[in-house]
């Protein structure tokens, strides 16, 4: 940065910003390699679908017929465009341009300052996303006589789409930083994409009751005014709904209607940018965000602590592990990425019953559809929720580890109080889900996957408690998502480690009981059964004792390694 404060800078300010740009980018995955792994993830998962939505879009545009290729292409950059507007609210935290505040104490100018943030969203994640469809649009009617009105059109979608993001970062930034609104955000938006699937359920039902609820008649006249319909007279008032109407037009050779609709769109981005622009000033002097914001000098009212001398039901415990669990039942009630873990484990079971569900029209119908082996998976569910609750168990500790490694209490205790956290936030909803399926389905398999279940969890839980000393990921506590709270992503080693060898540790501490209980539902042996999860609540509960005496001396043995990996990068 030292290059922006020189007087008279030999390069350009914008090439220096942009240059930045680039490194802040490649020391994301420089500095915290574990992130390679989620990247490796996100592009074998989403890349696909974008390639096929930019494949999907260019045919559309090429044999399409009348008004829908120009249609189409107004409800793409409009879709992009709102998509862009939300980015900065539920993803801000993996945005290292979002926050272009931290610019303002340099001597940039502001049309500098504009251009190096349009360039340095081309390091952007929702970047990745735009370019394959502007691709699309561009072989879809480049190679057209409207190839100049193309070109600009997509030009000021993209500059639109940037400039909203910024906007909204700027102009709601004291809200988007603020804890009440990360933590509401984070529980919604986790909620929301759970229940995508029911959602798509709801929709499809809905669709299928209005086509049977049309006479043929009504499905022509539906059919009829449906081609009737003109998107276009709905989107071109948006900013990048605009530029489709010019290209429509010059299509159809009215150059100056597209010119008009070109200047209409250029007009929009010029005003927002002007208005962003003054926003910044804003900051830059000390106004704070315009909505939401709170001058720094505000001083924070102490806190009051209230004691009280009421009994407790951990004072069963010994005093230290009380004080322990107390603490770690605390924290995850504070932590709304644990929260949201916990809900979202407790939603997994609807997933899975939602095909037997609704078979057959009708709730009733689709629990009778529902085959005994279905308690099979009860034990899996157990594992997934042990596993979404426990993993790297000392990292949500957040900035507090250093301080807790301070206290006297032995290492292997502090595994344990979150060894019992863990098995209650675990067991209480597995067992609310295993109790209503022993009701609907009935017979000895559906009562002994109860105890079996549990005992995986204990089993689990040894493995989750020796990985989090061995392959710790650091978890930032202040991130506004889910996905924010993991960014660091630790090294490459414990990148590899997550998806492959802690899994792996889990599924072959349980394949004692698991094979155990295959056998006796093969075999039809209930005695078997009942032996099985005797077994499998001592084992586990063994297993879990041996666990947190390892994990407690690997954890004596590499405190001051492992303090120094969960400290977060500094921005």
């Amino acid at each position: 940065m030292a290059a922006l404060g020189e007087p008279n800078p030999v390069r350009s300010q914008v090439g220096t910003l942009f240059r930045i740009r680039g490194k802040l980018t490649v020391r994301q995955f420089s500095r915290e390699r574990g992130r390679i792994i989620g990247a490796i993830l996100v592009i074998l998962i989403f890349g696909p679908m974008i390639i096929a939505a930019a494949v999907g879009s260019a045919i559309g545009y090429s044999n399409l017929e009348g008004q829908w290729p120009t249609a189409l292409f107004g409800g793409i950059m409009v879709a992009l465009w709102l998509l862009w507007l939300g980015f900065p609210i539920v993803a801000t935290s993996i945005n290292e341009s979002a926050d272009i505040t931290r610019l303002l104490i340099f001597p940039i100018s502001r049309r500098d300052l504009i251009l190096s943030t349009l360039l340095g969203t081309l390091f952007d994640y929702p970047t990745y996303l735009m370019l394959p469809l502007f691709v699309a649009a561009f072989i879809g009617f480049g190679f057209t006589v409207a190839f100049p009105v193309v070109i600009l059109a997509i030009l000021l979608c993209y500059g639109h789409m940037v400039i909203i993001g910024q906007f909204i970062s700027v102009a709601i930034g004291g809200i988007l930083q603020s804890r009440r609104f990360r933590d509401i955000a984070i529980i919604f938006f986790s909620l929301l994409g759970s229940s995508c699937y029911f959602i798509n359920l709801a929709f499809q039902s809905g669709m299928e009751r209005l086509m049977n609820s049309l006479s043929p008649g009504q499905e022509e006249a539906f059919a009829e005014s449906f081609a009737n319909f003109q998107p276009l007279n709905i989107l071109q008032w948006f900013p990048t709904g605009a530029p489709a109407r010019a290209v429509e037009q010059a299509l159809a050779g009215s150059w100056g209607t597209a010119v008009l609709w070109l200047l209409y769109s250029a007009v929009l981005l010029a005003g927002l940018t002007w208005v962003w622009s003054q926003l910044l000033n804003r900051l830059a002097t000390g106004g704070g965000f315009i909505i939401g914001g709170r001058p720094k000098e505000e001083k924070e009212k102490p806190a009051v602590r209230k004691t009280t001398n009421r009994g407790s039901v951990l004072d069963f415990l010994p005093h230290d592990l009380a004080v322990l669990v107390g603490k770690e039942l605390r924290s995850v009630w504070r932590v709304p990425q644990r929260r949201v873990g916990l809900l979202q484990g407790a939603l997994v079971p609807f997933f899975m019953l939602a095909p037997f569900l609704f078979s057959g029209g009708n709730v009733s119908g689709g629990l009778s559809a529902i085959p005994s082996w279905f308690a099979l998976t009860m034990p899996v569910y157990a594992l997934f929720l042990t596993w979404v609750n426990s993993q790297n168990m000392l990292a949500w500790e957040g900035r507090g580890l250093p301080s807790l490694l301070l206290t006297p209490h032995p290492r292997w205790r502090l595994f344990l109080a979150k060894g019992i956290v863990f098995f209650f936030l675990s067991g209480t909803p597995y067992l609310v889900v295993t109790g209503l399926i022993a009701i609907f389905i009935g017979g000895w398999i559906s009562g002994v996957v109860i105890p079996i279940g549990l005992g995986m969890c204990l089993a689990a839980m040894a493995v989750t408690a020796v990985s989090s000393v061995l392959f710790p990921i650091p978890v930032n506590l202040e991130a506004k998502s889910t996905r924010g709270a993991f960014q660091s992503g630790g090294n490459f080693k414990t990148g590899c480690a997550s998806v492959t060898i802690i899994p792996m540790g889990i599924a072959v501490v349980n394949l004692p009981a698991g094979a155990l209980l295959g056998l006796a539902f093969y075999f039809n042996l209930p005695w078997l059964g009942g032996v099985a999860a005797i077994f499998s609540l001592v084992f586990g509960a063994a297993l879990l004792y041996g666990g947190c005496r390892l994990a407690g001396n690997l954890l004596q043995e590499r405190e001051p390694e492992l303090v120094a990996t969960m400290k977060l990068p500094e921005d």
